[in-house]
């Protein structure tokens, strides 16, 4: 249901990008924790093997730490809150204590879509840490006056650190799920800037 609500989404961004470009992007890529904004941008685009789809998860502290919430790259399939699916979770299945600086990514579960996606390789799950993703806020509301919302900062950290290593004409979509005013404060108090 929460996919075919966030749709949309996806489908926005297929007919934007066509009359903008003429084409498909050649990446949509967004941030993930229960993951309905990701499936959202996704769903339009996951018959166009052409199109990347990249999901972003907090690293939080790094992956090397219990600091983390992501679930994709270092959970197992579990189940958590009656569904099947990848989940950090400690020898007894017990669900372990997430962090992200993104109070709307840590959890330590993830959709059942995600992770079936996971599993045939159709969508690539990579990580941002809090200070990528602090940096990627301060980036984007300095350079283009958008200030994101912290669990979509994931996304635009994964942006800013890929792009460099792919050719100009590549398109990347970033889907940007929230405002950054709730996060600006507490940004803010992160970054001394108070």
């Amino acid at each position: 249901m929460v996919r075919d609500f966030q749709s949309i989404i996806g489908n926005e961004i297929k007919v934007q990008t066509q009359d903008r470009f003429g084409a498909q992007p050649d990446y949509v890529v967004a941030c993930v924790g229960g993951g309905s904004n990701a499936i959202g941008a996704f769903t339009a685009f996951l018959n166009d093997a052409e199109v990347k789809l990249v999901g972003v998860e907090p690293a939080g502290h790094g992956l090397d730490t219990q600091q983390h919430s992501a679930t994709l790259t270092l959970g197992k399939p579990s189940q958590i809150h009656g569904m099947a699916c990848y989940v950090l979770e400690d020898e007894q299945g017990a669900p372990l204590p997430v962090h992200s600086i993104a109070s709307g990514l840590d959890y330590p579960g993830v959709g059942p879509q995600h992770s079936f996606l996971k599993d045939l390789g159709r969508v690539e799950y990579s990580t941002a840490t809090d200070q990528e993703c602090l940096d990627a806020f301060m980036t984007l509301s300095r350079v283009e006056g958008i200030v994101p919302a912290l669990e979509s900062s994931h996304a635009v950290a994964w942006a800013i650190r890929e792009a460099p290593k792919l050719a100009k004409e590549i398109k990347i979509v970033v889907n940007l799920s929230g405002r950054g005013d709730k996060d600006a404060d507490y940004v803010a108090e992160k970054l001394n800037l108070n």
